[in-house]
């Protein structure tokens, strides 16, 4: 400003002047850098550019302003700031995506860079609108943006599939639909499963829409589908500045803690949405019962109420909310789901999460109306010029206090009328529904609801295995595998029920009962020498301690009597390789590959036996073959983090060493690893 005021009398010209260049620039470089200069140099390399330019605005300035001594020194002290722009470290991509304000709390087992850091970092990009990126943890493929997860291959498919799926069959004739959202694309992808003639994608990132690419198995290369319209742009100016109506729009935002996210949970949002339905069209609104406060919640609901007074809410597992209203009563329409569900292409869709009847869609059904609306009454209505969510969101992710809002809703669930569809399917419903209504869940990692589900299914039909795997799987996850001991233990009472009996060796045996887990099976196979299903349980426990003595006999009846079963040759490698025959288990464990090339344990088996003979890159690709058909099991990943760390690849087994505590945290040889690596 000294420099320019000068002495004479334009003083205040000058620097009248110097502060709308300012202000022009900082117009001008808000836009350059958000949109011009991030997308294409990136955060880390846009700071260089900027920090440069101003180092040298300075050295303008000084030879401008100083003179002799002062300009030198204020030179070489420009040259020092420039070398060190040059010099700065490079920023690390797996770790600025690594959501370490939301999940660093949770990380468990691994030293918390470690473990922010676990898996493959397969796409990443700075934009505009957000950091985005796709990672491979655990088999499990996941999109980010600005770190947090916003969907992935795994739990949340669901989710995914029923937001366009609930919607689209509560209407009797879809043919325009839009998302707002795109995310993986698996929303559209279950969508152009209807007969639409149309479905406009709305997504603001262009990130986002390329990262979508990695889950075109997923989604069905929904982006290269005719009828796909998309938009790169801001899915809330498309609804309220556009003209087109839709038969059906799906709001899938990110959690409104999220900078700018409450903005589409405002009552303006949903009224601009409503005016673009076509007559009798619907509105899905996600919403979520994690990391909000209860009050939250039902501030949400109170205001998707206040521009749909009949709306109703659905629940999906433990963790997702579906709000869905219409310009017209939905009740009737609830009747016509299995219907619907017989639209080409639909029911394969849904049977790909888990979803195989009717009743496992409608039984997701909580409230609706003046019955919600009381669970909802008082609650603050967010609007446009008070969006109080924008606040008092982020507080729930770290506060001390954790409402429960799943149980909340399904005690509303409880006490609330029911339309008459939703009433008689739940009337109507099997053991095998119910068992089928807890797979689902357990298939996406919903474990409380589908323990719950399946001790329902079980109290109908106490032999139903898979109802009976199912629960054993739920049990550990929800701490709940006292209960499952002492419900199988009953169900085991009755001395026919031979499929519930096999069950409890089961829990016990994960419990580390082992004698109590062996005397079952062992009983089972003494009245009846042909039971293969108590051979193999025995043969299970007795090779997973490494008891050979007891294991052999076991062994030698299985080849016998099921030399085409491939648990026979799997637990024969076993015995060979707990007595230091790698040599002979080996042959034993490809028998087994080869009549079932998905299982992974004998594949691991056969990595174990590759590696103590030297044949490191056989093995290497032995372990590979066993995480790729189960990306689930520690001990796998640990076997192969300990042959890299042997071959000198110690970022490689810190990976798996590292994704093995993902798994698993109390796994001690994955600490132990780590740490010898450190």
């Amino acid at each position: 400003l000294a420099l320019a005021g000068g002495r004479d009398g334009r003083v205040t010209e000058h620097i009248g002047l110097v502060y709308a260049i300012n202000t022009l620039g900082a117009i001008l470089g808000s836009l350059l850098a958000g949109f011009v200069m991030i997308p294409a140099l990136g955060l880390h390399r846009t700071i260089q550019v900027v920090s440069a330019l101003a180092t040298l605005a300075a050295v303008v300035v000084l030879w401008r302003a100083a003179e002799g001594r002062a300009r030198l020194l204020g030179t070489g002290a420009a040259a020092l700031v420039a070398v060190a722009i040059a010099m700065a470290p490079t920023w690390t991509p797996s770790l600025l995506s690594s959501g370490v304000y939301k999940y660093a709390p949770a990380m468990r087992g691994a030293e918390l860079k470690t473990a922010l850091t676990a898996g493959e970092l397969l796409w990443y990009r700075e934009g505009s609108t957000g950091t985005v990126s796709v990672r491979k943890l655990t088999g499990t493929l996941s999109l980010a943006i600005d770190g947090k997860v916003d969907a992935s291959n795994a739990g949340d498919m669901l989710t995914q599939r029923l937001l366009a799926h609930v919607p689209l069959l509560l209407h009797p004739n879809p043919k325009k639909a839009a998302i707002l959202g795109l995310g993986s694309g698996v929303t559209l992808g279950a969508a152009l499963t209807h007969p639409l003639t149309e479905a406009t994608a709305i997504e603001i990132s262009p990130e986002v829409v390329e990262a979508s690419r990695y889950f075109e198995k997923e989604n069905h290369r929904a982006l290269s589908d005719a009828r796909t319209h998309l938009v790169v742009g801001d899915g809330r100016t498309h609804l309220m500045l556009g003209r087109d109506t839709y038969d059906v729009i799906v709001s899938e935002p990110s959690n409104p803690w999220m900078a700018g996210i409450a903005s589409l949970f405002t009552r303006e949002f949903f009224e601009g949405a409503k005016q673009r339905l076509a007559p009798g069209g619907v509105l899905c609104q996600w919403a979520h019962t994690y990391d909000i406060s209860n009050a939250d919640l039902r501030s949400i609901v109170a205001t998707f109420l206040s521009v749909f007074p009949d709306g109703t809410l659905w629940l999906i597992g433990d963790a997702d909310v579906l709000l869905v209203g219409s310009n017209e009563p939905l009740d009737a329409r609830m009747a016509q789901i299995a219907e619907a569900m017989k639209r080409p292409g639909v029911a394969a869709d849904l049977a790909g999460v888990g979803v195989k009847s009717a009743f496992a869609v409608q039984s997701l059904f909580i409230a609706q109306g003046s019955a919600l609306a009381q669970w909802a009454s008082g609650a603050d209505i967010q609007t446009d010029d008070r969006t109080d969510l924008e606040f008092t969101g982020p507080r729930s992710i770290f506060g001390s206090a954790r409402d429960d809002n799943a149980v909340a809703l399904r005690t509303l669930a409880g006490t609330s009328p029911r339309p008459a569809a939703i009433a008689a399917a739940l009337a109507a419903a099997t053991p095998a529904d119910w068992r089928d209504r807890g797979l689902m869940h357990v298939q996406s990692e919903a474990f409380r609801p589908a323990y719950d589900d399946l001790a329902r299914s079980l109290s109908g039909d106490p032999s139903d295995v898979a109802a009976l795997d199912g629960l054993i799987r739920s049990a550990a996850p929800v701490d709940r595998v006292r209960d499952a001991q002492t419900f199988l233990s009953q169900l085991g009472n009755n001395p026919a029920n031979v499929a519930a009996r096999l069950a409890y060796s089961k829990i016990l045996a994960a419990e580390g009962n082992i004698e109590q887990a062996v005397r079952i099976p062992m009983e089972l196979v003494q009245a009846n020498p042909n039971n293969m299903e108590a051979l193999e349980q025995l043969a299970s426990v007795l090779s997973d301690v490494g008891d050979a003595d007891r294991l052999e006999p076991v062994v030698q009846r299985l080849v016998q009597a099921a030399p085409k079963n491939p648990w026979s040759h799997y637990y024969a490698a076993s015995l060979f390789f707990i007595r230091s025959r790698p040599d002979l288990a080996l042959p034993a464990a490809r028998n087994a590959i080869a009549l079932d090339p998905s299982n992974a344990k004998a594949h691991n088996l056969m990595g174990a036996c590759l590696a103590s003979m030297g044949q490191t890159d056989a093995a290497r690709a032995a372990f590979l073959a066993s995480i790729a058909a189960d990306p689930k099991e520690a001990g796998t990943y640990n076997n192969l983090a300990t042959l890299e760390l042997q071959s000198g690849n110690r970022d490689r087994a810190t990976r798996y060493f590292a994704e093995a505590l993902t798994i698993d945290p109390s796994s001690q040889t994955a600490r132990d690893g780590l740490a010898s690596i450190r």
